[in-house]
């Protein structure tokens, strides 16, 4: 067949190689395409061997390797039996030919060889790895040195458990993994020899660089081998050991005789063999074995600890190699968790030795002195398991061993507590300069790994946490009164506070009470101004304490007022936010001069416009609570501006970015007050008859909305923020709205004339689940549903089908819309006039695109069509029509046109239908399933009439009829054996 086939221009191969190698990214994308359909082709099995002669250039040997090593994986069917042979023989004799280099493709030839070994290793060459081993280790390849050879040996045994996990194969993964296992001793004997022969030497293999690469990939060899096909730890002993022995060497030499800094082979030597030990004790089925998971702990932490004391300072020369201590513990004791904790409840005393000293490392580990991560980088490894072990602890079934074990841990958390604190300080002033902005992120990323193992510590504390942590806070206030420049204890102590803050309700009167005064007398003029920030967001965290004690709020507002006028203002609108949100009511008395300190700090002009479009929740909260005179005066200060400045912008029909910023800007302030304001908020007042000011408002300034729309009708965020402004208010006033209602429906109406749009479909739909049950406006809402249908139509009728994915956000938001109001209001499904059978048809049509959001609310809308339809004939008679096709359509998706994440969804549809319609359904997929190649031609008639029993069987199981349709899909796309 090779010789039948037209032969590739091999000097134009080789020039779209180097072309590839040494051009930039558009050059290298023409010809990647040029390569890989290159690569394909069974006439790569020559032509690879000739890019691989010697005296070519380096790029097309290696690109010669590399379609030899792809073939091999993609492509082994292609090879007949009666030539793998001499397949065989090229492939050695070619990699001994490149064992003086270049490494790279020499590389490449023993990975090449690794995948040849996989394919054989079942029958046809059984010995291929004890062979491999004896030809490399026993030095028999004359004219190449022992350490290449040795080099050889560790790449393609290294390569071996990498390419079963990869390759096209029809042999199981499982059976692959058998075979591998078959194997394993041979390996581990092999690297640990290897090992033990270097550790041996008389010549200090340090000096030697070709021993020492060796050396680590003999320890990667076996890290390799142990993750991708497992061993027993019970004979993993003797190669812990040699492990252990190896960390140590590459270690103490240094720190007794040397600088006290490793070198960086010394230190990715060491850091190899922590990684693979790490690989030993948390293989999967290792908890079988506690003994020696005890035995291998316990030498983990008598070789290794001596280092870790030796290295635990801030700005230690050797923090790579610690890094990697620790996280072996970590995954030592994450791993071994219940046989540890069994050292609290069993009574053996050397099991309740290792676990105290396994627990004082990962406190050591988690208080490593320094700032992470500039100063030291291991702490935040240990946070993960501080969850984890008071997780496993209130996890115990019986309850003797969970509370022996809870008074165990609760020392434990309370020290953590303490040095959880110390951790959290920020930088100062002085050290800032070592910070970059990523160093910055990091760290606050970290803080809030902190914060959340507070709670945590909080779990199993419950209140005694607010001690220890008010004698810090009392420790800092002394300090800074002592040295007024150390500010970073004091913010560490605050920040503390505010993260177990949801726990305490106003009941707890000993500590917050302390901690408020103290936020109130800090002289924060004289501190950095981060201070402030953290006071700010801990008064705005104790929100719901302040509410029953509505005696702390004056000196909350006082804080919160002073941060609105400084450069935390962010901080400030969180806080009062909350406040307002939380103690609206308690806030009366004090609603008018805090009005004023927010029109004020507005005024400046000097806010960020986040930070103003925040202040304005607080400011419609603070107007709902003032007499209803007094409030169109702070409308008219306080909301006319951003109404004045919107229609000089329309007047002006300036769309320049600029303007486009501003009219975001006002209706985003606009938005956020119509969503707070709202004068009911008085239960002895609410039977009152009053307008609300957002009608008021509204009635004013509807001219101004409909203008935004005609004038920014092609810019979709401008259209969002209006609609988001009255959608707002819609679902602030409720009820209140319906005198409201005609004129935003003549809006709606007016902006889908001009262009049909997600964000107008979300404020029809909020006004049509909001009134369509009443009786007054139901009239008007069936006219708005059939707008809202019949405009989206247009969109989709006017769009090539070939382009519906340029409009699936709105057919996502379209459906999805339209899914709620069935869902809510099943009356909407009374109207016979609306076209069902193309709404089911673009439904359809939405489900065959790739954009998951359209999948997803497609599915919705015809699972809630269905499962309604019973209710109304007009509506059944629908789904009888259009069900085979519904049926169709979902096979076809299933079986390869919808991405196969998105598989799952489809069962909402099936379960629906065979809910609805169960004689139908099973008519409808036998007759769909017998047609020949359907979905696609990989799927057997066996395996279909199979899939259509086990579908129409799942009436009620959705997690097992999900099951059955990925099972489906992978067959009917040709992966079940890739998958294997």
């Amino acid at each position: 067949m090779a010789s039948a086939m037209e032969p590739i221009d091999l000097q134009r191969l080789e020039e779209a190689v180097v072309v590839f190698y040494r051009s930039n990214s558009q050059e290298q994308a023409i010809t990647h395409e040029f390569l890989t359909e290159a690569e394909k082709s069974p006439l790569a099995w020559r032509w690879a061997w000739e890019l691989m002669q010697l005296g070519k250039s380096q790029e097309v040997q290696f690109f010669g390797a590399i379609t030899l090593h792809s073939k091999l994986m993609k492509h082994w069917h292609e090879v007949p039996a009666e030539n793998r042979e001499e397949l065989k023989q090229k492939i050695l004799e070619t990699l001994v030919r490149f064992a003086g280099g270049p490494k790279i493709v020499l590389n490449r030839l023993c990975i090449a060889l690794g995948a040849y070994i996989v394919h054989m290793l079942k029958d046809d060459w059984p010995n291929a790895i004890e062979e491999v081993i004896d030809t490399f280790q026993q030095h028999r390849i004359p004219n190449v040195s022992v350490d290449i050879q040795l080099w050889i040996m560790l790449e393609v045994l290294q390569a071996i458990p990498e390419e079963a996990q990869v390759i096209h194969t029809s042999v199981k993964r499982v059976t692959l993994r058998a075979e591998l296992g078959n194997r394993m001793s041979v390996v581990l004997q092999t690297c640990e020899g290897y090992l033990n022969a270097q550790m041996g030497r008389q010549v200090e293999w340090k000096d030697d660089a070709e021993s020492y690469n060796n050396m680590i990939r003999a320890a990667k060899c076996v890290g390799t081998w142990i993750k991708n096909v497992g061993f027993s730890i019970e004979g993993c002993v003797s190669i812990t050991r040699v492990l252990l022995e190896v960390v140590n060497k590459c270690y103490w030499p240094c720190i007794r005789s040397g600088d006290g800094c490793m070198s960086s082979d010394e230190n990715e030597l060491a850091e190899t063999c922590l990684k693979t030990l790490i690989n030993i004790i948390i293989q999967p089925d290792c908890h079988n074995f506690p003994k020696t998971a005890f035995l291998l702990i316990k030498m983990f932490l008598d070789s290794l600890t001596e280092i870790t004391k030796m290295e635990w300072k801030r700005d230690n020369n050797n923090e790579d190699i610690i890094v990697h201590i620790y996280m072996l513990f970590v995954s030592a004791v994450e791993r071994h968790s219940t046989l540890l904790l069994s050292g609290v409840t069993a009574s053996d005393p050397e099991l309740s030795v290792l676990m105290n000293r396994m627990i004082q490392e990962i406190l050591k580990c988690t208080d490593k002195p320094g700032i992470y991560p500039v100063e030291e980088s291991c702490s935040t490894m240990a946070l993960a398991f501080w969850y984890m072990l008071q997780d496993e602890v209130f996890a115990m079934p019986i309850e003797d061993q969970k509370l022996k074990c809870w008074e165990y841990i609760k020392p434990l958390y309370a020290h953590l507590t303490s040095i959880l604190v110390r951790k959290s300080e920020q930088p100062d002033e002085k050290s800032l300069d070592k910070w970059s902005s990523d160093d910055l992120e990091c760290f606050r990323c970290y803080r809030q790994d902190i914060s959340d193992t507070f709670m945590y510590c909080y779990d199993v504390l419950h209140d005694y946490i607010l001690e220890i942590l008010a004698a810090m806070l009392d420790e800092a206030i002394a300090e800074l009164q002592t040295n007024p420049t150390q500010w970073t204890k004091l913010e560490a102590c605050i920040f503390s506070f505010q993260s177990v803050a949801e726990h305490f309700s106003g009941d707890e009167s000993r500590q917050i009470p302390r901690l408020m005064r103290v936020l109130s007398e800090i002289p924060y003029e004289k501190l950095n101004v981060k201070l402030l920030g953290t006071a700010l967001e801990t008064v705005g965290s104790y929100c719901s304490w302040l509410m029953d004690n509505p005696a702390y709020i004056p000196s909350a507002i006082n804080l919160l007022v002073r941060g609105l006028n400084s450069s935390m203002s962010a901080q400030a609108t969180l806080g009062l936010k909350e406040l307002c949100r939380d103690c609206q009511l308690q806030l009366k008395p004090y609603a008018e001069p805090l009005l004023n300190a927010c029109h004020a700090s507005l005024s400046t002009g000097r806010m960020k416009n986040s930070d103003s479009v925040r202040l304005m929740f607080s400011i419609g909260k603070l107007m709902s609570l003032l007499p209803a005179e007094d409030i169109p005066k702070y409308l008219d200060i306080i909301v006319s501006p951003c109404f004045e400045e919107l229609q000089a912008i329309c007047q002006a029909e300036s769309k320049t970015p600029a303007a486009r910023i501003r009219t975001i800007f006002r209706l985003n302030m606009i938005s956020t007050l119509f969503s707070s304001l709202n004068t009911d908020v008085d239960d002895e007042l609410k039977d009152v008859q009053k307008v609300q000011p957002v009608l008021l408002v509204m009635q004013k300034t509807m001219p101004i909305f409909r203008s935004i729309a005609e004038m920014w009708v092609e810019e979709i965020d401008v259209l969002e923020a209006a609609c988001s402004a009255m959608k707002h208010a819609i679902m602030n006033l409720r009820s209140a709205f319906q005198p409201m209602l005609q004129d935003l429906c003549y809006f709606i109406v007016a902006s889908f004339q001009t262009r049909c749009c997600a964000p107008t479909l979300e404020i029809s739909k909020a006004a049509i689940v909001m009134f369509y049950k009443d009786e007054g406006c139901k009239q008007l809402m069936q006219q708005l549903l059939l707008e809202f249908i019949l405009h989206s139509f247009k969109l989709f009728e006017s769009t090539p089908e070939q382009n519906f994915s340029n409009i699936s956000d709105t057919m996502e938001t379209f459906f999805g819309c339209l899914s709620q109001i069935i869902k809510k209001i099943p009356q909407t499904l009374e109207d016979k006039t609306l076209a069902y059978d193309r709404l089911i048809y673009y439904a359809q049509r939405a489900m065959t695109l790739p954009e998951s959001g359209a999948i997803r609310t497609s599915i919705q809308f015809i699972t809630n069509f269905v499962m309604q339809s019973r209710n109304h004939s007009h509506i059944t008679e629908v789904v009888l029509t259009s069900g085979e096709q519904i049926l169709h359509t979902a096979l076809l998706c299933v079986g390869y046109l919808t991405p196969r994440s998105q598989v799952d969804k489809f069962a909402d549809i099936f379960l629906a239908l065979n809910k609805k319609y169960p004689a139908e359904m099973a008519v409808w997929m036998k007759s769909l399933m017998s047609v020949a190649n359907f979905p696609t031609q990989l799927i057997s008639p066996a395996e279909k009439t199979r899939y259509v029993s086990l579908i129409v069987k799942e009436k009620v199981n959705k997690r097992l009829l999900q099951q059955h349709l990925n099972e489906m899909a992978i067959k009917a796309r040709g992966l079940a054996e890739k998958l294997q």
